[in-house]
C-alpha cells in the first residue's frame, strides 16, 4: 500500500513538472539558474541550514518540558536526519517518523508522536503569524478578491491552532473513542504552552524558523534578476508552502512550482525565472539536508 501510495505521488510530481516546465524554455530555464552568484547559492544554503537548526532548538524545548533529557545535540542530529528523509526518498517512513523512533528509543512513545506533533503545530501557527502579518502590511499587493478570502483562511487555520488548547476542557470528546487523542494531545500542548513566556519564545522561534527560509527564498529570486522586496515575498511564498504540506508530491515539488508561478505572476514577474529560482531552492532544501544523510550512515543505516 504504503508503496504504491509512493508511486502516485511520483507520477503526481511527474506530471505536474511536466506541464509547468513545458511553458518555458529549458535553456531559459538553465541560463537563469547559471547566471546566479556562487555567494548568493552558500548564502541562501546557510540561512535553510540556519533554518533547521532554530526548528530543532524549538522541537527541542518542545521535548523537554515533555520529559526528554537528551542534549540538543540529539535533536539537532534527528531533525536533520528527519528532513533528509523527508526530500522525497522511497522509504516506508517518513521525516517526522524518524524523529518519533528516535524519541521513543530514548522514552514514552505516545510523548514522542505528541511532541513531534505539537512541534508541527507551533511551526504551522509561526508561518500562519509571519503570513498575515506581512498580508496585512501589503494588502494592495494581490487583488480583492484573493486578499480577503487568504486573509480569512489564514485566521481560520491560526483560531484552530488555538482552540486546540481548549480541547481538554470538553468533557464529552475524552468520552468518545475517536477523539479522546485529541483530548490527550491538547492535555500535552497545555503543558508546553503553560506561561505566556513560553508561548511567546516558541512563537518566536516558529517565526524566526520560516522568516530564515523564506530570507534564502529571497536571496534566490534576488540572484535572478526577481528584484521585488522581501515584503512580496513575505506574501507570496508562504501559501505555497502551506499547500506543499499536502501530500500530493514528493517534498512539495511541482505543487511548489506550480504555486509560485501563478503567484509571481500577479505582480509580474518572468514566467522562467519563478521556476528556476522555484527548482534552486528545492535543491538548496536537499543540500541543507545532507547532514541529516551523515547522521543516518553513522548510524549505520540504524532507522
Amino acid at each position: 500500500m504504503k508503496r504504491n501510495n509512493y508511486a502516485v505521488k511520483v507520477a503526481i510530481t511527474g506530471v505536474l513538472l511536466f506541464f509547468i516546465l513545458r511553458q518555458v524554455d529549458p535553456a531559459q530555464t538553465w541560463q537563469h539558474i547559471r547566471s546566479i552568484h556562487p555567494f548568493v547559492l552558500v548564502a541562501a544554503l546557510t540561512l535553510q541550514m540556519a533554518s533547521n537548526t532554530v526548528a530543532a532548538l524549538r522541537w527541542y524545548l518542545i521535548m523537554k518540558t515533555m520529559g526528554f533529557s537528551q542534549p540538543f545535540s540529539f535533536f539537532l542530529r534527528s531533525y536533520f536526519k528527519g528532513s533528509f528523509f523527508n526530500q522525497g526518498l522511497p522509504t516506508s517512513i517518513g521525516g517526522d517518523g524518524l524523529r518519533i523512533l528516535d524519541c521513543a528509543r530514548n522514552g514514552n512513545t505516545e510523548n514522542a508522536v505528541y511532541g513531534v506533533f505539537i512541534d508541527r503545530i507551533i511551526g504551522l501557527a509561526g508561518l500562519l503569524l509571519l503570513n498575515l502579518a506581512a498580508l496585512g502590511l501589503n494588502r494592495s499587493l494581490l487583488p480583492a478578491r484573493m486578499t480577503i478570502p487568504l486573509l480569512m483562511l489564514l485566521t481560520g487555520l491560526l483560531a484552530g491552532l488555538v482552540l486546540l488548547f481548549f480541547l481538554r476542557k470538553i468533557q464529552w470528546l475524552a468520552e468518545k473513542r475517536l477523539f479522546s487523542y485529541l483530548t490527550r494531545l491538547s492535555e500535552q500542548y497545555a503543558l508546553v504552552y503553560n506561561s505566556v513566556a513560553t508561548v511567546s519564545l516558541q512563537l518566536f522561534l516558529s517565526v524566526l524558523t520560516h522568516l530564515l527560509a523564506m530570507a534564502a527564498f529571497y536571496l534566490l529570486g534576488r540572484g535572478m534578476g526577481m528584484n521585488y522586496p522581501l515584503s512580496v515575498y513575505l506574501v507570496l511564498v508562504p501559501p505555497v508552502v502551506l499547500l506543499t504540506i499536502l501530500p500530493i508530491s514528493l517534498a512539495g515539488w511541482g505543487v511548489r512550482e506550480g504555486g509560485l508561478v501563478g503567484l509571481f505572476l500577479l505582480v509580474g514577474a518572468d514566467q522562467s525565472k519563478v521556476v528556476s529560482f522555484s527548482l534552486l531552492y528545492g535543491l538548496t532544501a536537499i543540500l541543507a539536508s545532507l547532514p541529516g544523510l551523515v547522521v543516518y550512515l553513522r548510524q549505520k543505516h540504524n532507522l
